[in-house]
């Protein structure tokens, strides 16, 4: 029996985590960190739901670290001596693990960092492993934990320790979206009915929630990122034209919760509710309705964690000038609609009212 640790940051981090641990870890004494990242989960870990599932839960305070840009010897000195950092962010002291799970597109976080060095210290044999966090881990190329150069020349050096060799892997849904970039090997989260339906009423247990189901046929979905800035102007226009092909009374707008111009000031129906949009795929609320968006990864959530059957267009070839990102999704989105079914990929506006 292995001792493994996951972190997470996110009710999302959390959903696919326990798809992780119910697939693969079952014969594993699984603990898990929650991170201060997100306030809901800092609530959650508060609250003791989660301690059911997993052999110990513990806290850490990213808010806690008070340089994560550190000088090269206070670096060797936490790596290879003593990471004090860890005692102070962490609520419980970490003992030795064989494994390491968590979600990072691209670089790792400071706190897994932090981690990560406190962790590989008690064992030299400890191994690395990803998981998916939605349209990203699918399209960057993940960086190591230890990613530096000279970092991994030290730790190779004085401990033998191959950081290529010892985190090498990523757990996808649909590895087949993936892009060349995601350089890992690429391991297949299994999904059954089965597990689908233990989780769901795992997530039921642990978030507490109640999906608000809108009377409207057409949700669309905001952007959470700042990229809407690139012309906030044609990002609401494109809105509005949406709204008119649908109807008034048959369209809402779900806010994203860290979009900066999803307000229409009353002037479209809203959308409001706490609960994760993933969380609201997941209770089937959502099985009639159609999702529009630009390139909402929750949209994407929704099919590849809980094979939700709601329609799905996506809009991003008719972003314009919307964002101020090379929005290149073509490649992922294609082979999504391929693989699952009900999804759609508007390229004019001829499709949106076609589809719609």
């Amino acid at each position: 029996m292995a001792k493994v640790l996951g972190v997470v940051s996110t009710p999302y981090h959390l959903l696919v985590f326990l798809f992780v641990k119910d697939a693969l870890l079952t014969d594993d004494e699984v603990d898990l960190i929650v991170t201060d990242k997100t306030p809901s989960m800092e609530e959650l870990y508060k609250s003791g739901r989660l301690e059911p599932y997993f052999h110990k839960v513990s806290f850490a305070d990213g808010r806690k670290i008070k340089n994560p840009y550190k000088s090269a010897a206070i670096t060797f000195w936490e790596s290879f001596v003593h990471n004090g950092t860890t005692e102070v962010i962490i609520d419980k002291p970490l003992p030795a693990y064989d494994k390491m799970y968590f979600a990072s597109p691209g670089t790792p976080d400071e706190i897994v960092k932090e981690i990560a060095k406190t962790l590989i210290k008690k064992n030299r044999k400890l191994t690395f492993h990803r998981y998916e966090d939605g349209f990203a881990s699918y399209t960057k190329r993940p960086v190591h934990v230890i990613n530096t150069p000279s970092g991994m020349s030290m730790y190779k050096a004085l401990w033998h320790y191959d950081i290529t060799e010892m985190e090498r892997e990523i757990l996808l849904f649909e590895p087949e979206m993936a892009e060349k970039n995601v350089d890992f090997e690429k391991i297949r989260i299994p999904q059954t009915p089965e597990r689908i339906s233990r989780i769901t009423k795992m997530a039921e247990d642990i978030f507490r929630f109640k999906a608000q189901v809108p009377p409207q046929d057409i949700i669309f979905l905001g952007q959470g990122t700042e990229n809407g800035s690139g012309n906030p102007e044609t990002y609401q226009r494109l809105i509005r034209k949406l709204r008119d092909i649908a109807g008034n009374d048959n369209f809402v707008i779900k806010p994203h919760p860290r979009g900066t111009h999803d307000d229409f000031h009353g002037e479209l129906h809203v959308y409001k509710d706490s609960c994760p949009f993933e969380l609201a795929i997941a209770s089937g609320a959502m099985e009639e309705k159609t999702l529009i968006s630009f390139y909402s990864t929750a949209c994407v959530a929704g099919k590849l964690l809980f094979h939700s059957k709601c329609r799905i267009i996506f809009l991003y070839p008719l972003a314009e000038d919307s964002f101020n990102e090379k929005c290149d999704y073509e490649d992922y989105f294609s082979t999504f609609s391929r693989l699952c079914e009900n999804v759609y990929i508007a390229r004019s506006w001829e499709d949106v009212e076609r589809l719609i």
